[in-house]
């Protein structure tokens, strides 16, 4: 299995700088690093975790190796919870099976597994409580598995489904002794789970109120996670809010799973028990979302991993073939991740009279491995070939190359630029502070209505040294802007990019 691990992921480190939001975590762990406050004057819609990660591997390691290093390590430290999960529910087959399964789908690059996203930090985090809670159910211990639970949340708000989850599992535990569900005990367990993750949160409360942030991060991610599942839990189907689905959908998902969870435990299966109900809390929460990024399923990978290894297990032996427990596993895993991630984008094409389409991809798409790991060895072996590796992701790397070379001739170290649009890792690759909050302007900055108002607030206030245009068309304030300032513009062949110097 360490073979199929190393082999899967070793392209990740050969991979250019090219993908949106690992760039926007580098801009912004950059920034932090060089004194911006987070929520102030550095801003993204998620909670703190993903940039204070960012901060520190941008601070402590290269920024080639960075990012692939984190998710390879995060990956493998949850590969190791399945294993053992799988044995601890199952039995060392189960383990081994969901195990090898969880490092393919949570490796292959059409699942972005090649990449580091929030899903894939919180998924790591609530693994590792679901090994505490299946070891110990002390007080002590269950502290701990809701203080980790509270960091996964802090990577993304939806790991909120994962708390209710594991203050659900005491009492599943609980029945297996004999317990009614609702006991003095079981309420001692949950109030032990919502100490521990409250701690978490209430932490890193304290860590943003002592830089002068907590009322703004607090408004930030409050705001922008109700717009966008407003704005794309169902893409605003027929012109009705984008919620319009997407309670139907999550209530159903969670309808089933713990319906599946009580059928087991009347049958005394409560192992099974386990793995569907947090399998139905996970795949509710990776399917909040219409837009369909293949990441969003991170979040439901180990348990759905677990849960068909187990059940490929029980059908496997009754039919005799054990054999292809692991590929049968690996294989169904695969489907099933595409359709978790398939039916919300396909409901909401039936509901607006559309084709039914296809999972989205979001760099590397199924069709395309094949060519992805020949180029990634092949650049490997010959590093000359590496831009034939580059040519796999869908960026616009010779833009940002020439963004990154025009600001380092026009412009200073410590003076602020701008890019009005988005090119992702184009502010820690030239070593320069954004002059506005916003270092992308992506869906997060597209939701807020206020967002323009002030980005521009910002720009007056710090004027940028240089200013790139990277979208069209330009707003007319943004052409005000740049006359009020007599900015010049520069004559580049940086694509569609307009590049403006501030005399």
């Amino acid at each position: 299995m360490s073979g199929v691990f190393a082999l899967l992921r070793l392209p990740s480190f050969l991979e250019p700088t090219w993908y949106s939001d690992d760039g926007v975590y580098a801009d912004i762990g950059w920034a932090l690093n060089h004194g911006a406050r987070l929520y102030i004057d550095v801003w993204d819609n998620k909670p703190p975790g993903m940039y204070w990660l960012s901060e520190f591997l941008i601070g402590h390691l290269p920024l080639s190796v960075a990012m692939p290093l984190a998710s390879t390590l995060f990956t493998a430290a949850t590969a190791l919870c399945v294993a053992t999960i799988g044995k601890t529910l199952g039995n060392a087959q189960v383990g081994h099976a969901a195990a090898l399964t969880y490092v393919v789908v949570g490796s292959i690059p059409s699942l972005d597994g090649n990449l580091l996203n929030a899903e894939l930090c919180g998924a790591t985090c609530t693994a590792m409580a679901m090994i505490i809670l299946l070891r110990s159910m002390s007080y002590s211990w269950l502290i701990l598995a809701g203080a980790l639970v509270g960091v996964a949340i802090l990577f993304k708000a939806v790991f909120a489904a994962d708390l209710v989850m594991v203050m659900g599992i005491p009492t599943i535990f609980g029945m297996a002794k004999g317990r009614s569900i609702l006991t003095a005990h079981t309420a001692k367990d949950v109030l032990a789970i919502l100490t521990g993750c409250s701690s978490t949160v209430v932490a890193a409360a304290l860590a943003l109120l002592t830089q002068g942030t907590l009322g703004q991060a607090i408004a930030i991610v409050t705001r922008s996670d109700i717009g966008y599942v407003a704005a794309y839990g169902s893409v605003g189907v027929g012109g009705f809010p984008g919620t319009l689905l997407t309670v139907p959908r999550v209530l159903l998902v969670l309808a089933a799973g713990i319906g599946i969870a009580i059928a087991l435990m009347r049958r005394g299966r409560f192992s099974a028990a386990v793995i569907a109900w947090w399998l139905g809390w996970d795949i509710a929460a990776a399917m909040v979302s219409g837009r369909g990024f293949p990441h969003y399923v991170q979040q439901a990978e180990p348990a759905l991993c677990l849960a068909l290894a187990l059940g490929v297990y029980t059908l496997s032996s009754r039919l005799g073939h054990e054999r292809s427990l692991a590929a049968a596993t690996v294989l169904v895993a695969f489907i099933a991740c595409q359709l978790v991630l398939w039916i919300p984008s396909a409901e909401i094409a039936l509901a607006s009279g559309r084709g039914l389409g296809w999972p989205k991809d979001d760099g590397v798409a199924t069709s395309q491995l094949p060519a992805y790991y020949v180029a990634g060895y092949r650049s490997l072996i010959n590093p000359s070939s590496a831009h034939a590796f580059e040519r796999s992701f869908p960026t616009n790397l010779a833009q940002r190359r020439a963004a990154v070379g025009a600001i380092d001739t026009v412009s200073a170290p410590g003076e602020r630029v701008f890019v009005w649009g988005w090119i992702p890792w184009v502010y820690v690759l030239s070593n320069r502070m954004p002059a506005g909050r916003y270092v992308a302007l992506n869906s997060a900055y597209y939701i807020d209505s206020s967002a323009q108002s002030t980005l521009l607030s910002d720009l007056e206030a710090h004027p940028p040294a240089v200013l790139i245009v990277n979208t069209s068309p330009t707003p007319q304030v943004l052409v005000d802007f740049l006359r009020q300032h007599r900015y010049r513009r520069l004559v580049t062949a940086a694509g569609q990019a307009d590049y403006w110097l501030l005399p």
